[in-house]
């Protein structure tokens, strides 16, 4: 059985949009810092300017609880939270953004390149905060478990499954087997394929989807290393599992934060892979190439060739025969 890393998120990481963080864990936090929590987010500017006791008072929590809230979100304690509560109030102001304007997402009222601009500007700061928050202990812990093991399982359902499809296709080419599965059942049946020192990344943007805590149970009792791709601080999925690798994207009006949840998943599976290729360069080079030469026998290169032959040219005889 694979022994549980122990997942902290530097100050550094939530800092980067340390908003979006607080609120996509407000499922998460407990009764105090769930008060805590929505104070920040009703007026962020405001509690930037507050010390410590005035925003336990303003909350109607205690000074304690403040500094568990603080450590809960990534932080030593408060100064640091506040410090970074100050640089992303700052940020947003530079840049134009209101908190209130990301947290509601797409609205009817939108036009077209109001649109465009809020959707680019949601997955732009999904890729930049998910890099950040991610804890460079886990993400190494995942590339090693992804090397010693024989076969790696996927397992996402809905978009969670297009993003476990992805990383099937990267890791073959790699030379690595890999298996994803989109449905339980599916899952369930191939449980066999995967035993002690083998290892199944599981991909859930909440971590509370039934069918993903249901797989990540069945393999783990099997002494799979199960590896966690999630937006949740606290779920169901993220109790299971061994390693937890953070994204960071908000869900918004619209599922505007679809489109990014998925963008923040992908960055961390291109992240994995291109570590996993360092461990075995040659080898990885070896596989990529003959995977290459392979799709490139069926890119149509030849069909445009015999298309665009000179006339004195002599025709070349085709796979098919005559």
């Amino acid at each position: 059985m694979a022994k549980k890393v122990v997942m902290t998120e530097p100050a550094s990481a939530a800092s980067s949009d340390l908003l979006g963080h607080i609120r996509n864990s407000l499922s998460a936090f407990h009764a105090t810092e769930l008060a805590i929590a929505n104070c920040i987010l009703q007026d962020p500017v405001q509690v930037s300017r507050m010390n410590i006791s005035k925003l336990a008072e303003h909350s109607d929590t205690s000074v304690a609880s403040v500094v568990r809230f603080s450590k809960t979100v990534g932080y030593k304690g408060f100064p640091e939270f506040r410090m970074a509560l100050v640089g992303e109030v700052s940020r947003m102001g530079q840049v134009g953004i209101d908190s209130s304007e990301l947290d509601s997402g797409i609205t009817v009222e939108d036009s077209p390149a109001e649109i465009i601009r809020k959707i680019s500007a949601a997955d732009a700061l999904a890729i930049q905060a998910t890099a950040q928050r991610l804890d460079v202990a886990s993400f190494s812990a995942a590339v090693d478990a992804w090397e010693k093991a024989k076969t790696i399982g996927l397992f996402g359902v809905a978009s969670g499954g297009f993003v476990a499809m992805d990383l099937q296709l990267k890791l073959n080419r790699q030379g690595k087997n890999a298996i994803a599965w989109r449905d339980i059942h599916n899952a369930l049946t191939s449980l066999s394929l995967l035993g002690p020192g083998d290892a199944l990344v599981a991909i859930s943007h909440s971590g509370t989807t039934v069918d993903t805590v249901d797989v990540m149970q069945e393999f783990k009792n099997r002494g799979v290393t199960i590896i966690l791709i999630t937006n949740a601080l606290r779920s169901p999925a993220t109790a299971i599992a061994d390693i937890v690798l953070f994204t960071s994207a908000r869900e918004t009006t619209f599922r505007s934060g679809a489109t990014a949840s998925r963008i923040a998943q992908l960055t961390v599976v291109d992240c994995l892979c291109v570590a996993l290729a360092q461990r075995n360069w040659s080898g990885t080079r070896a596989a990529l190439d003959e995977s290459r030469a392979a799709v490139g026998s069926r890119s149509g290169r030849k069909m445009v060739e015999s298309n665009t032959r000179k006339p004195d040219q002599k025709p070349t005889r085709s796979r098919g025969g005559k």
